[in-house]
Formats: C-alpha cells, sequence, structure tokens
C-alpha cells in the first residue's frame, strides 16, 4: 500500500494510526448494518447461534473505547503462533527506547517482514537479538499475566501461549498506553495496517473496506485442531474497539478462516452502539 493511500485512508478515518481517541470516534455509522444487538447478553446469545452451527473451539475478548467496557465470550489460553511477533516487536522497541536507540536499518527491514508477511525466520533473528527472556519480562511488564514466551531451550516461539485477555491487553498498550513513545506505538501499529492482503482474514474480514484495521493473524496445524488466531484494533463507522479471537479447527484452515470471520463480523454488526 502507498503512503498517499495510507494517508487518505487516515483523512477519512479522523487521523492517523496514532491519533487521539476523541477524533476516531467522530464518524457516524452512516453505512452500517444494524444487527439487533443492544446489550452484552444478545451478542452472547448471536456468538452461541453460531457457535451451534461450527464444529471446532472459539472465544474472543473485546475493548469498546467508546465506553472503557469489556466483553468476554468463551475467552481462551491457546498456542500464540504468530500473534507473539508483535509482542516480540514491542520488546525490540523497548530495549531500544531504554538504550535511547533507534532501530537499525536492518531490524526495521526484519520487522517489516515479521509483521507484514509473517516471516519466520525474519523473526528467529529478531528474537535471538534479544532474548526469550527480555520478551518475557516485557510481557509480564505489560500485565499479559497469562502470556508464556517460547524460544530456544523452551520450545519454537510459535508454541508461546497466550490468552484472548492478554492480546487485548497488549493491544490496549498500543493504542491506549504509555509504554512505548508515541512514535514506537504508531511504527508497530503502522506495520500492523498494512499487513499484505492474504493475511487480512479474522479481525478484518469482511469489513467494509474504509474500515480501518491494525492486525495481526497467527495459524498453523496441530494435532487437536488448526490454531487460526487473530487480534488488533478497529476504528471507523462509529467503532472503536480492540479485539482478540483465539480458535482451533479440527475440520482444517479454510474452514477455521470461515468460522473466525464470521465470528468478528458478528462483533462488528453488533457494535455499531456501545453494549449496555
Amino acid at each position: 500500500m502507498s503512503a498517499s493511500v495510507v494517508d487518505r485512508r487516515r483523512l477519512l478515518l479522523g487521523g492517523s494510526a496514532g491519533v487521539g481517541l476523541g477524533a476516531l470516534t467522530l464518524m457516524a455509522p452512516a453505512t452500517a448494518s444494524a444487527a439487533g444487538i443492544e446489550t452484552r447478553a444478545a451478542l452472547r446469545a448471536a456468538l452461541d447461534r453460531y457457535a451451534a452451527t461450527r464444529v471446532g473451539t472459539i472465544g474472543l475478548t473485546l475493548r469498546d473505547n467508546r465506553d472503557g467496557g469489556y466483553f468476554a465470550w468463551r475467552p481462551l489460553t491457546l498456542q500464540s503462533l504468530s500473534t507473539v511477533k508483535v509482542l516480540i516487536l514491542v520488546a525490540t522497541l523497548k530495549r531500544a527506547q531504554d538504550r535511547r536507540l533507534s532501530l537499525t536499518s536492518t531490524q526495521k527491514s526484519l520487522a517489516s517482514r515479521m509483521i507484514r508477511n509473517s516471516d519466520n525466520a525474519a523473526t528467529d533473528t529478531l528474537l535471538a537479538q534479544i532474548g526469550v527472556s527480555t520478551c518475557q519480562r516485557v510481557a509480564d511488564q505489560l500485565g499479559l499475566s497469562s502470556t508464556v514466551v517460547r524460544g530456544g531451550s523452551t520450545g519454537w516461539w510459535g508454541y508461546s501461549t497466550t490468552t484472548t485477555r492478554d492480546l487485548v491487553q497488549l493491544m490496549n498498550q498500543l493504542v491506549l498506553g504509555t509504554y512505548l513513545s508515541p512514535g514506537r506505538r504508531d511504527y508497530v501499529r503502522n506495520l500492523m495496517a498494512t499487513v499484505t492482503s492474504s493475511q487480512q482474514w479474522g479481525l478484518g474480514d469482511p469489513l467494509p473496506d474504509a474500515v480501518h484495521v491494525e492486525q495481526k493473524n497467527g495459524w498453523g496445524p496441530m494435532s487437536t485442531g488448526y490454531r487460526l488466531n487473530s487480534f488488533g484494533f478497529v476504528s471507523g463507522y462509529g467503532r472503536n474497539y480492540q479485539l482478540a479471537i483465539l480458535s482451533k479447527s479440527p475440520n482444517g484452515f479454510s474452514y477455521g478462516k470461515t468460522t473466525i470471520n464470521r465470528v468478528s463480523r458478528i462483533v462488528y454488526d453488533a457494535l455499531d452502539k456501545p453494549l449496555t
């Protein structure tokens, strides 16, 4: 995506990726489809009805920035797969920030490949530079109390474990927090806003084109079911929220992708107004 396209998208949505929340909430939900869901109980029932038609396991946690409210539905602890790459980048930036350094051009290239293209080799290199213990310490400092980072002798980083709550907390820190400087937070979010189109499922699919989405997905086969995870930030048409979805699909990737996409859309449609 060119810089001019990103800039036009920001103008449409009321500002840059790092803009204050007030600007992002000014848009009217002019073309949003009415879901007829006004309460947490109604959303929970709608998700339950859909889940009853599907095979597999799925759960989510949501924070609505308009009123600060949280919503959890069947929250899960699962292997992170590539969602942990955002934490690895945050830890890389935190170390540089503490040392009053900028990322090198090589580190920026690795970070772009890791987030935008989900490149595993780039992830290996960045994690080796900062160390698993540093990444775990950052997770702890961010309040990701149930996240366990793996790597090296403790196993593959993709088998780190996390929860829907912890992933929302991580995104909260990028959208609302002060752990990283504003410029460093914007850097992570801009990468998440420009992931390659083939990886814009889950949180970002099938939402209206004008909706702003910052996301990172993780996916991969395991013996108990294909893992499909998605988390990030959504704004536009009056919405403004962080959402994390974890899932496993015994019927494979395509089936699980359909499930997670539909769950994301149910949530989006329900949030035309804050839930009561």
